[in-house]
């Protein structure tokens, strides 16, 4: 008899707003399919709603919408010259 490994997600959102009382999400995912790791796991997350933040952590579909980090805005490249004919 063999023993297989269930991958799963857990959702990383933390209430740090000051306003909660630090309120965690305890949902947790896994596939109803036999995953080879755990980024295969999470291509198969994201395309339910699920979302990778940069810093690491995991957020399921409710609050993948309201990250807990504010967003930077990113610039989008040079703004363009003038072409002013001489």
């Amino acid at each position: 008899m063999t023993a297989g490994i269930i991958l799963t997600i857990r959702c990383d959102y933390t209430d740090d707003t000051g306003a909660g009382n630090g309120d965690q999400c305890d949902r947790e995912w896994s596939a109803p399919i036999p995953m080879p790791h755990h980024r295969a796991l999470r291509a198969w997350l994201r395309a339910r709603g699920w979302r990778r933040l940069r810093d690491g952590r995991d957020l399921c579909p409710d609050h993948a919408h309201r990250s807990s980090t504010p967003t930077a805005t990113r610039p989008h490249g040079r703004a363009p010259e003038s072409k002013a004919s001489t």
